[in-house]
Order: C-alpha cells, then structure tokens, then sequence
C-alpha cells in the first residue's frame, strides 16, 4: 500500500530565520523610537529648567538692583539728617524731629466707620448711634460710644486739631420744626451737643469746634430712604 500525502505545510529553515529576523528589526526599531522620545523629553525638561532658571536669574538681578537703590536712598537721607543736625549745632537750633510713624486707624465698635488718610482720621456715626429722629440730646448709648473716641483722642491724637460736622438729609424739618428753624440749624446743634460732651470728657475746648453742613455734602442719594439714613451722620475729623 502507498503512503498518502503529508497534510499541512511546513516553512523552510531560510522562510523561518527571515520570520525572526523582521521581528528583531521590529524590535529594535521600536525600542529605537522609545530611546528617541525619551531624548525629546529629555531635551524639552532643559530647555524648561534654562528657561527657569533664566527668569530666576533676571528677578535676582532685579531685587539686587532693588536692594543697592534702597540702599542708596537710605545713606542720602542719613547724610541729610546728619547735615541737618550739624548746621542745627552750629547755630543752636533743635535738629529736625524725625518723621513720625503712620498711624494705625482705630475701631471704635459697629456701626462707627474710621478712615486714614495721610495723617488725618475720620470718624463717621450715623444719627442713629447719637439721636433720636429730629432731636439733638445724645441717646445714653451713644455716650458709651464717645467715651471711647474721647480717651483714644486724649491719649493718642493730643494736641492735634478736632473738628465735629453735623450732617443732615435734604427732607424739611417737620416734626420738631418747634424746636428747629431748619437743618442748618439741626446739624449745628447735633455737632454742639458731641463737642460739648467730648469737652466734659477732658478734650481740651481750645483744639475742637463744630460745624454744621446741613445736606451740603451728603454721602449718598436724597432720593432713597437708605440714602438718607446714610446722610444723617456726625463726623469727627482729627488732623495735626
């Protein structure tokens, strides 16, 4: 009997070694690409970490200019104040005091508003803090209040000048026209009444005096019942 036919087909030792061959290659190319990104990479970090330290570079040399300016300004002025206080020696006069240190704005509780500017300090309370509608006599709560004002006045603002303004909405007196002939005359009282308070609590009557506006400088709208309220103020202006 003859043997049949073997089924199936079997690769060439040459087709096989060609087979491992395209994988290696495939292999090492990719491997290549791989190594190749990681260059890329690589060269891209530098680049960034250059770019970073260049900037840092130019801060540097920038607060360092900073610095020899400050420096600089600081040995004119002290060459100035020695020159100052040599010439003052020389002709007997006091040297010049030295520039005072800015002022810290005080708090004086809610509702109280204080504002610095330069070396003069406002301090705003609405009429609701300090009277009753229409009336000029301070509530006893309000006393608390310029209790307050007058002891940080006397201890850290004395000799300086004290000025009361009283301010008013643009409504006409109506429920206490007995009392008021109109609201410059309001505002001049209501600004009395706190200078004639803070006098009896040891501010000196020759550095304060008062002022009515009447509504001459009103903060908000007329127009607005809020608007209003917020015109309705006294205001103590401290300045040297």
């Amino acid at each position: 009997m003859k043997r049949g036919k073997r089924c199936g087909w079997t690769a060439r030792p040459w087709v096989r070694a060609a087979a491992v061959g395209v994988v290696a290659l495939a292999a090492a190319w990719a491997a290549g690409c791989g190594q190749q990104q990681l260059e890329e990479q690589n060269l891209a970090l530098k680049k960034q970490i250059q770019e970073v330290q260049t900037v840092n570079a130019d801060l540097q040399a920038q607060m360092d200019t900073l610095k020899a300016q400050n420096q600089a300004i600081q040995s004119d002025l002290d060459r100035a104040r020695a020159a100052a206080a040599a010439a003052a020696a020389k002709t007997g006069a006091a040297p010049p005091a030295p520039a005072k240190p800015p002022r810290a704005k005080p708090e004086f509780g809610e509702g109280v508003e204080t504002a610095q500017i330069g070396e003069t300090t406002t301090i705003t309370m609405p009429e609701a803090i300090l009277f009753d509608s229409g009336k000029a006599d301070l509530k006893a709560a309000s006393k608390r209040v310029l209790d307050r004002i007058a002891a940080v006045l006397n201890k850290d603002y004395a000799g300086d000048k004290i000025r009361v303004e009283g301010h008013s909405d643009n409504q006409p007196i109506a429920k206490s026209a007995k009392y008021w002939t109109d609201n410059w005359d309001l505002s001049c009282n209501r600004a009395m009444a706190v200078v004639r308070y803070m006098v009896s609590k040891g501010i000196d009557p020759k550095r304060i005096y008062a002022a009515g506006y009447s509504y001459y400088k009103p903060l908000a709208t007329n127009d607005t019942i809020a608007g209003r309220a917020k015109n309705r103020r006294v205001v103590i202006v401290v300045y040297p």
